[in-house]
């Protein structure tokens, strides 16, 4: 009779096994778990330092070089009394945005050059 009943129990256990193998939920579960977690990892705070290094250089250098010729736009007249000041610091202004534009622009051009070799 033991055996009748261990027979039983060996058979409710392998029951249940492919019971849980064939859960309909699990996958639905492990899926929800797979989305949650990628979620959560993409989720990173705004970082200034990451958003900068993604910029390309040239929008880096016509954003430097606009900040400098603002910098000399405000501080020139301070130190020339004349009413070109402004003037020639507006055109300080333009060319160090241009220049900072055609500097960005060459180390972009640098960078997919040197891309470029690599790939051989």
């Amino acid at each position: 009779m033991s055996s009748r009943n261990d027979e039983v129990e060996r058979l409710k256990r392998i029951r249940d096994q492919q019971l849980q193998a064939r859960d309909p939920l699990k996958k639905q579960r492990k899926l929800q778990h797979n989305i949650s977690r990628r979620y959560r990892s993409s989720r990173e705070p705004f970082s200034f330092r990451k958003f900068w290094t993604d910029v390309d250089q040239k929008w880096r250098g016509l954003i430097l070089g606009g900040f400098l010729g603002v910098v000399i736009l405000v501080t020139l007249p301070t130190f020339i009394e004349s009413d070109m000041a402004v003037l020639l610091g507006a055109a300080v202004f333009v060319f160090l945005m241009v220049m900072g534009f055609m500097i960005g622009q060459a180390a972009d051009a640098r960078d997919e050059l040197e891309d470029l070799v690599k790939k051989r």
